[in-house]
């Protein structure tokens, strides 16, 4: 998976959590802001994401920057796809 297909990954999965449609997500969209994603929409987000991409997040160790941004997370994503 490239950064292209994590971003629409999430786009898609936002759209589900936040049940609106046609949401727009670039690379520099901030999630927590212009997505007005809270702590449980990020769970959400998180738990969608997983089913689709499967992989598994340790909450321990996941570093807060990741959902900075759109870019940010797609970049966590495509790493967990490739198993690094």
């Amino acid at each position: 998976m490239d950064r292209l297909e994590a971003i629409e990954q999430i786009r898609i999965v936002a759209e589900k959590v936040l049940g609106q449609g046609a949401l727009t997500l670039a690379a520099d969209t901030r999630l927590l802001d212009e997505l007005s994603i809270d702590s449980t929409g990020i769970i959400e987000l998180l738990m969608e994401l997983e089913d689709i991409v499967g992989f598994e997040v340790d909450p321990d160790t996941l570093d807060p920057a990741v959902f900075q941004t759109a870019g940010s997370l797609a970049d966590y994503l495509a790493a967990m796809a490739s198993g690094k």
